[in-house]
């Protein structure tokens, strides 16, 4: 929160704990002198013939208006929320006009959190990035409703603290729009603009770093934080054209992994965030409502890009979703709950041994993977019982990513193909185990945390797959039918991630062994026996079989 000595960049309710009030209601006084102040201007320097106009979601889009309204009687200027002001061309904003009018879309008989902000120098851009920021971005974060909107006011609070969060803020919501309406007209000037915020917000970030490094008895405040975070997540932006390797998993959306995928996090902001929040105490002790559910997130995500474990603890306990009221499976899901992972599972009265794959520490991960993946089918189909929204999955789904990517690779990365075919102290069994992780991970980069390809998430993983898979068939003839079945598994998971790559032919040239003398219709029922999500991995599954048969019959 700024120095009360300071110049405040907004009207905002001075807190002397820092932390916004629990409504997140603007003080009264300045939105009553806010209001009068913008009216006096407004009645003496409004252009006549003035338009009026709106947004949509669909304009929005593109980046037209919605075009002009009747003019609203002076009378009753006070009491209503005042539209945006501007020429018919989206540029032609009077810059005078812009410092005493709001230039911001409006929600039909909805609060304008940027009504009481009308004198502080905003333009039309501005405006139009916050509010889709404050609509579309920010209300991605959060479970359930209530949470979505804490989450919201949280971060409009923070982002209207200082000029670091602001710009930071800005810069954000400019990427986002970039990605999301790429045929909006506007979409060049967005571009531009967001380069200016993120230089404004650079600077700024660096200004209070010097100050930290001088001594300066100011510590680093929550809305500091945020510009960090901000600018650590837009590090870089990949806007490439990259064909994906299957359909997209419902949770690719969720939370706008599709987005934050293209992005590459700042190595150097990361590091001033978790230095911040080390400083703070830990992430416990910072404000809850805006960092605990979305740092947890950037951590996840930035070391799965590294292949690095978390830095921060889990912070979700696993609940049995169809228990805690939330799901109640139907006939079709209760099936799936039997067939889906046994191959996983040790036997139930221990009269066969574990299968060679399985290693201890991942039954229970994979135990909850596997039922994750029978609610997400049920709430694809919905119908009585299922889930209510994506946000019943969540809590599950970020206790497994912890879980996963925790978990320390049971073979070092470093090691070449030459090198594990050298040692012999690597038996089959150590590779059947991180084939076994590596697929595990390659499931939950598709289905339950996915990202897009331009983060090598899959590509790396599917490249080490493949070399595990060559050396294992090289050792030791494969004579456990169950270890067999499971790199048939293996095989297939790995060839969906690396489609489109340069480890196409070479993963199906492995699966042509297979598939030569075995149906689809056969194997598809003994892969669904491991973990397996039919909308995302059946279509380039089968594509990649029926291509393998074709090549091995014309040999």
């Amino acid at each position: 929160m700024a120095s009360n000595k300071g110049l405040s960049l907004f009207f905002l309710n001075h807190n002397s704990t820092g932390s916004p009030p629990d409504e997140g209601q603007l003080n009264a006084a300045a939105r009553a002198h806010a209001s009068r102040q913008a009216r006096l201007k407004y009645m003496s320097a409004r252009p006549r013939n003035l338009k009026f106009i709106s947004y949509t979601p669909e304009t929005m889009r593109h980046g037209t208006d919605s075009g002009p309204f009747t003019q609203p009687d002076d009378t009753h200027i006070e009491e209503r929320q005042v539209p945006a002001i501007a020429d018919t061309d989206c540029g032609g904003t009077d810059p005078a006009m812009s410092r005493h009018m709001s230039s911001y879309p409006l929600r039909p008989a909805g609060w304008d959190p940027f009504d009481s902000f009308t004198m502080s120098g905003m333009g039309r851009d501005e405006h139009l990035m916050l509010y889709y920021a404050f609509t579309n971005t920010w209300p991605q974060f959060g479970e359930f409703e209530s949470g979505r909107r804490k989450f919201a006011q949280s971060w409009l609070w923070r982002t209207l603290e200082s000029p670091a969060a602001f710009y930071a803020g800005l810069m954000g919501s400019s990427t986002h729009y970039t990605i999301s309406c790429p045929t909006a007209s506007i979409q060049n000037r967005i571009l531009v603009m967001g380069l200016k915020w993120k230089i404004q917000a650079i600077r700024a970030v660096r200004s209070l770093i010097e100050q930290h490094q001088s001594g300066s008895p100011r510590g680093f405040s929550n809305s500091d934080l945020l510009a960090i975070f901000v600018l650590a997540i837009h590090g870089s932006m990949d806007l490439s054209d990259q064909p994906e390797p299957h359909p997209l998993s419902p949770l690719a959306t969720y939370r706008h992994m599709h987005v934050y995928g293209r992005m590459k996090p700042g190595k150097e902001h990361m590091n001033a965030i978790y230095y911040i929040v080390e400083q703070k105490g830990g992430i416990s002790n910072i404000d809850q409502h805006a960092f605990g559910f979305v740092l947890p997130i950037l951590d996840l995500l930035y070391n799965a890009r590294l292949d690095t474990p978390p830095r921060y603890p889990c912070s979700r306990q696993l609940k049995p979703m169809a228990q805690e009221g939330l799901w109640t499976p139907d006939l079709e899901a209760y099936q799936k709950l039997k067939t889906l992972g046994e191959c996983f599972r040790p036997s139930p009265d221990a009269s066969l041994p574990t299968a060679p794959y399985l290693e201890p520490k991942m039954v229970k991960l994979l135990e909850v993977m596997a039922e994750t993946t029978v609610a997400l089918d049920h709430y694809c189909r919905g119908g009585p019982g299922a889930p209510d929204s994506l946000d019943v999955l969540a809590n599950n789904c970020d206790w497994a990513s912890h879980a996963i990517l925790s978990l320390p690779p049971y073979i070092p990365l470093a090691m070449s193909r030459s090198d594990l075919d050298q040692q012999p102290n690597i038996g089959s069994t150590t590779i059947l185990h991180e084939i076994c992780r590596l697929c595990t991970l390659l499931y939950h980069d598709m289905v339950l945390l996915p990202s897009p390809p331009h983060t090598g998430i899959k590509l790396r993983h599917s490249t080490r797959v493949l070399c595990l898979i060559e050396v294992i068939q090289r050792k030791d003839p494969i004579e456990d039918l169950r270890a067999f079945d499971f790199l048939t598994w293996a095989m297939v998971i790995g060839g969906i991630a690396a489609r489109f790559t340069k480890l196409q032919v070479s993963y199906s040239k492995l699966i042509k062994k297979v598939a030569r003398d075995t149906a689809w219709e056969l194997i598809h029922p003994r892969l669904k026996r491991y973990i397996w999500f039919n909308p995302v991995c059946d279509e380039p599954a089968s594509i990649i079989w029926f291509q393998a048969q074709q090549e091995s019959l014309s040999e």
